[in-house]
């Protein structure tokens, strides 16, 4: 997960503290080990020990910075955000030259990333799309388990497809693996694999053949030719104009919205009084209406508060990875040499008890406008797809809620629940979310 910068120049102030690790391998022993599954919740260990702001190194050369308090994460993000406008790059990324064309990866000053920006802003910021959030309607699945993440995520794929191409990928009337879900999935979960290249280079042309970058080198052909020939080549074909962003596939955005909905029904599953609370704005605001509108959304403050303190405590992409491409950078008081990777710890961040105090509600903390613990990142890269995720989930949770009174299967009690995460390319549940809609409320 680290770049192949060299590290240079020299300064006055101390490097920043962190484990005594091997001569050879440095700290490898904690990427193997303790952070190879939660990295997130490692991560945030360590800086118990070793405070806010501390360095791990990963074989000879490459160095991580880990930052895990909203202090030194203000000025890394925003004091210093053009020097670390660059973002780390995995050699799992690399496969058919992926890298080298995605938004998420390429480098700030790069042309073609400043024109995705500007095209993504602008189809994101549109309503086009939304209107899909409608055809989630669970009460013909009365009485019965659902998975809750698989229902909101084809949703949510079908809301990017008809901003990007103006189509579906995914049939909500059929439940289980579709052709795109099956083509995609493969992807990312390779993607949220390790590679022992990023500690030691050398090794790259075995990955090459024989590790993970052949893996995600045959997976992303397949997705590439879904898109060839069945989107591309049918939209040449007609002489309709889509007025969409058939260029750009943003599969993080979807991820990101399906465990934040997941997450939030999660917490409101274990925690009753809350659901009521919820469901009763709903039915005070909304009263016979069938459908929930965007124009409803600021109708619904309660819910917006639950979207939130669901982002403090489960943020989608837990760490933000950084690369600095500057000499004389320095947080905390520390020397930040230029190739240093910097990982920022959002999920830490969140469960700062010295900002985010126990028992204080979710409503009065979130209705402040600092929002400190920025789930969405901050700088030149905040998250592209903000606004989108900020309109969206709080429609598809309330669609999920509105007029639908949730139980868990087999009467299981709330406090049974299993709560525990999944890191990938997202931060996950552990145990899939099942739940058994019932209507009408």
């Amino acid at each position: 997960m680290l770049s192949h910068r060299k590290i240079s120049g020299a300064s006055s102030l101390p490097p920043p503290p962190g484990p005594a690790g091997n001569p050879l391998l440095g700290n490898l022993v904690y990427v193997i080990g303790p952070l190879r599954n939660n990295p997130h919740r490692g991560l945030a260990s360590l800086a118990e020990t070793y405070g806010p702001i501390l360095s791990l190194r990963l074989g000879l050369t490459r160095t991580l910075l880990v930052v895990s308090s909203a202090t030194a994460a203000h000025e890394a993000l925003s004091k210093n955000d053009g020097a670390l406008a660059a973002r780390l790059v995995p050699d799992n990324v690399c496969a058919l030259s992926y890298g080298t064309t995605s938004m998420v990866f390429l480098p700030s000053s790069n042309q073609l990333w400043k024109q995705l920006r500007v095209v993504i802003g602008a189809g994101f910021s549109s309503a086009r799309g939304l209107d899909v959030i409608r055809p989630i309607l669970l009460r013909s699945c009365s009485g019965k388990p659902v998975n809750i993440r698989e229902v909101v995520n084809g949703t949510v794929l079908n809301i990017i497809s008809n901003v990007l191409f103006s189509e579906d990928v995914v049939d909500l009337s059929v439940q289980g693996t579709q052709m795109f879900k099956g083509l995609i999935v493969p992807v990312l979960e390779e993607w949220s694999k390790p590679s022992v290249c990023d500690a030691f280079p050398s090794f790259a042309p075995l990955e090459h053949f024989l590790g993970s970058r052949h893996r995600i080198s045959t997976h992303l052909a397949k997705l590439y030719k879904f898109f060839d020939q069945g989107i591309i080549e049918r939209r040449l074909a007609s002489s309709k104009n889509h007025n969409d962003l058939l260029d750009v596939l943003l599969s993080r955005a979807s991820d990101t919205s399906t465990v934040t909905v997941q997450w939030a029904m999660a917490q409101l599953l274990r925690h009753p009084e809350k659901m009521k609370k919820v469901t009763a704005e709903l039915a005070t605001q909304l009263g016979s209406s069938d459908f929930v509108m965007e124009s409803d959304l600021n109708k619904l403050p309660y819910l917006q508060a639950v979207v939130k303190e669901t982002l403090r405590l489960h943020p989608a992409v837990p760490l933000i990875p950084r690369e600095v491409i500057a000499d004389d950078v320095s947080l905390g008081g520390f020397d930040v040499p230029n190739g240093t990777g910097v990982v920022v710890n959002l999920w830490a961040i969140g469960r700062d008890k010295n900002r985010f105090l126990a028992g204080q509600k979710a409503h009065t903390v979130l209705g402040k406008l600092d929002f400190v613990y920025r789930p969405f990142g901050a700088g030149r890269r905040v998250c592209p797809g903000m606004e989108y995720t900020a309109r969206s989930v709080p429609l598809l949770l309330a669609s999920v809620l509105h007029k639908v009174e949730w139980r868990l299967p087999d009467g299981m009690a709330p406090e049974d629940m299993d709560h525990s995460d999944r890191y990938g390319t997202v931060l996950n549940l552990a145990t899939p979310l099942r739940a058994v809609p019932v209507s009408p409320v």
